[in-house]
């Protein structure tokens, strides 16, 4: 239920946020918010489906169905980590007069999420490869880190605001995930709502 919340919140702010963004004017941040949109739907499913298992109490091995839902809850979730904020990072550097020639550099983010979909599609087991995930972790903060000095050239606090709520859609979900078990999903999933939800905010400023 609690899972089911939070899926919620990223449905909704993300679908906010898509309905602000015009996709011809903003292609990247539209791109964006629509990867979040399906990763929430996607969770709502899971969720369900999830909910039917446990009231069913079956002692049976998993479904066909739940390991599909495994390996694809996987991947909507390695396309919302590397994908978000490089596709932000794009159109705001494009928006920037003074960095807009550093936009299109943020696509060889890319590079890492290949990796990972080939990884989460081909491999059977449920365990990440150490060097993949490491480029995923060092993609992702190398996009923070880029959108934190666009915010410092650009002075807008929108943007700091952004680049702090993927650091803890990222790395502050790994934190309480340690402190406390089962929280780094949802953890995550507030961030990147947050981060969404800034989106309209940003456009405005800029």
């Amino acid at each position: 239920m609690v899972d089911a919340i939070f899926n919620g919140l990223l449905v909704g702010s993300s679908g906010y946020a898509l309905s602000l963004v015009a996709p011809a004017k903003h292609p990247f941040l539209f791109t964006a918010c629509a990867v979040g949109l399906y990763h929430g739907v996607f969770g709502l499913y899971a969720n369900i489906i999830e909910g039917r298992s446990n009231s069913q109490k079956s002692l049976d091995p998993p479904s066909a169905e739940d390991s599909f839902m495994r390996k694809a809850q996987h991947i909507t979730q390695c396309c919302v980590d590397i994908m978000t904020v490089p596709l932000i990072n794009i159109d705001l550097y494009m928006l920037s007069e003074q960095s807009s020639s550093l936009a299109l550099g943020h696509a060889l983010f890319v590079v890492p999420l290949v990796f990972d979909l080939t990884f989460k599609i081909f491999d059977n087991e449920d365990g990440e490869d150490s060097a993949t995930e490491t480029l995923k972790e060092l993609s992702i903060l190398g996009n923070v880190v880029s959108l934190v000095f666009l915010s410092v050239n650009e002075n807008n606090l929108i943007y700091g605001l952004m680049a702090m709520s993927a650091l803890l859609a990222q790395f502050g979900s790994n934190v309480m995930e340690n402190m406390l078990r089962g929280s780094g999903a949802n953890i995550a999933l507030m961030g990147y709502s947050l981060l969404l939800s800034l989106i309209p905010e940003a456009i405005a400023k800029s």
